[in-house]
């Protein structure tokens, strides 16, 4: 036996395995999966719109795309292998509030921020603005208008105008309340507020258990100016008014008031004839109210000579006033009270005596000479009487 056969053995079986070892194809490596996502986040605006995102990853990585909300949703790329793109859609924002969700792929989030809706401009109107109510009470309702954004809320300013159910709201809607009975003679007035904007109840007095009485109802002055008084008598808080309708006559004490009270009556000086006025107390029953009269004395008044004449050349004269006060009882003793004045109306008689006088007195003039040919005509005026001077020409 050949001794080089046991190497050569060795050999070949070498070789074969060598040439199997060659033929084999090796195994492909598993790949390593990262993802990233551009971009990382978006803003959109409260309208909603679209939104897209890219997704970087190794070939033979495989991904899926979930929405953290109902209002964000996957429109395209809900899930893919390898580098991809997500489209999604966000809804309209109807609220004021901004919000945020994402998009998230294999663990990586693509964050979504969107505006909330800009908020109307709240303004508020009341309708009705008012209302009015007897003593009676009752309930009554108005209305509120204003964007649907616009919160508000009512509140009254007296416990007796009450609002009924939450009184409150959002947008447009309607506020009930209601008014007790009022027990006082009394006006009173309340307001609910809303917002910027009031709503005025005014509820009338129960002025029916009122009783009044005015003493004295007549007034009867002296000529010179003063003040007298008339006094009403009613419960506390019953209301009156006092007006005097004549512009001589004044209330000083004040035109209004509730419960008893003393009315000033204040008056001019009368010197002319006897005049008449009345003070109106009225107070809010069916009987309407009672009237003060004011009769205030004058004066008569008569003069000695009606005409005088004066020759061209000038001269004085004179005349008596005659005075007598009415009523007789306001002249006094002497009959000297009624004050009155003489005026010449032209310039050519001047009065001489001092004024102005009382009583009965003279009344002395001085009359220019005249340089005209034609003769002239003045009149020299006490209160309602005139004297009549005619001067002859030159």
């Amino acid at each position: 036996m050949d001794p080089r056969l046991p190497v050569v053995a060795a050999l070949a079986a070498l070789v074969a395995t060598t040439i199997v070892s060659c033929n084999k194809t090796p195994a492909e490596p598993t790949p390593v999966c990262s993802y990233v996502l551009s971009p990382g986040s978006a803003a959109i605006t409260s309208d909603g719109g679209p939104g897209t995102l890219t997704v970087a990853a190794p070939a033979g990585c495989s991904w899926s795309a979930t929405a953290s909300g109902a209002w964000i949703s996957i429109t395209t790329g809900a899930s893919g292998s390898g580098p991809g793109t997500v489209a999604y859609s966000v809804e309209a924002n109807a609220s004021t509030t901004p919000r945020t969700g994402a998009v998230t792929v294999a663990g990586q989030s693509h964050a979504i921020t969107q505006q909330g809706r800009t908020p109307a401009a709240c303004n508020y109107e009341l309708s009705p603005a008012h209302a009015d109510f007897s003593k009676d009470g009752g309930s009554g309702t108005f209305t509120v208008a204003a964007p649907g954004d616009c919160s508000w809320r009512a509140s009254s300013d007296a416990p007796w105008l009450v609002i009924d159910g939450t009184g409150q709201g959002s947008g447009s809607g309607t506020v009930a309340y209601t008014v007790t009975r009022r027990t006082e003679v009394a006006e009173r007035t309340a307001t609910i507020a809303v917002a910027d904007r009031t709503f005025t109840v005014r509820q009338s007095g129960d002025a029916g258990s009122c009783q009044y009485a005015v003493a004295p109802v007549v007034l009867s002055p002296c000529m010179a100016r003063g003040t007298l008084t008339a006094s009403i008598t009613t419960q506390p808080s019953c209301p009156w008014t006092a007006t005097p309708d004549a512009a001589w006559l004044s209330v000083p004490s004040g035109t209004s008031g509730s419960g008893s009270a003393t009315v000033s009556v204040s008056f001019s000086e009368n010197y002319d004839a006897p005049r008449r006025g009345i003070v109106m107390v009225r107070w809010p029953t069916p009987t309407a109210g009672q009237n003060i009269q004011v009769a205030q004395a004058g004066c008569r008044y008569a003069v000695s000579r009606s005409t005088i004449s004066i020759a061209a050349t000038g001269g004085s004269g004179t005349f008596d006033v005659i005075q007598q006060s009415d009523p007789t009882e306001c002249g006094g003793a002497t009959q000297d009270r009624c004050v009155w004045t003489a005026r010449s109306e032209v310039p050519w008689i001047t009065i001489a005596s001092s004024m102005p006088r009382s009583g009965d007195n003279p009344v002395s003039f001085a009359v220019a000479a005249n340089d005209s040919a034609s003769p002239r005509t003045g009149r020299i005026v006490v209160r309602d009487q005139a004297v009549t001077i005619t001067q002859t020409g030159k």
